[in-house]
């Protein structure tokens, strides 16, 4: 019998507007990049696009995928296997809502970062990463 690996995949924006980009805090006390996990019969851009509308109010349009990353969370009940970080670079098109201020782990609190506090804040490295790449394909 083969042994199948099942994991989660959760698919992230990288959204930059005048010049900083957008976090989310989380339930462990660090920041992430605002998005979710996909819905069955979905596909990973329609994930994106609908995550950080629900999430942040925005409409954005994925530009290309900056990484993927097998991201293991130990405390978690679904992740602790891991779960597949997808993250996207998205263009910022409009905005059309407000800020979702309770999502499924408690209050939600977004952000704007400039550049230069990204690599100080408390966030995997992994996302440290592809915001940096992202950053330097639109520069």
């Amino acid at each position: 019998m083969l042994d199948t690996y099942t994991i989660p995949v959760s698919i992230k924006g990288i959204i930059f507007q005048n010049q900083k980009v957008w976090l989310r805090f989380n339930q462990r006390n660090e920041w992430e990049l605002p998005g979710g996990k996909m819905d069955k019969g979905e596909q990973p851009e329609e994930t994106c696009i609908r995550e950080i509308r629900e999430e942040l109010g925005l409409v954005v349009k994925p530009v290309e995928i900056i990484q993927a990353y097998l991201y293991t969370i130990k405390i978690s009940q679904d992740e602790s296997k891991g779960v597949l970080v997808v993250s996207y670079l998205c263009d910022l098109i409009d905005k059309l809502g407000k800020f979702e201020t309770e999502w499924e782990e408690g209050t939600a609190k977004f952000k704007l970062f400039p550049m230069n506090e990204v690599t100080g804040l408390t966030m995997p490295d992994f996302y440290k990463e592809a915001i940096q790449k992202a950053y330097e394909i639109l520069t």
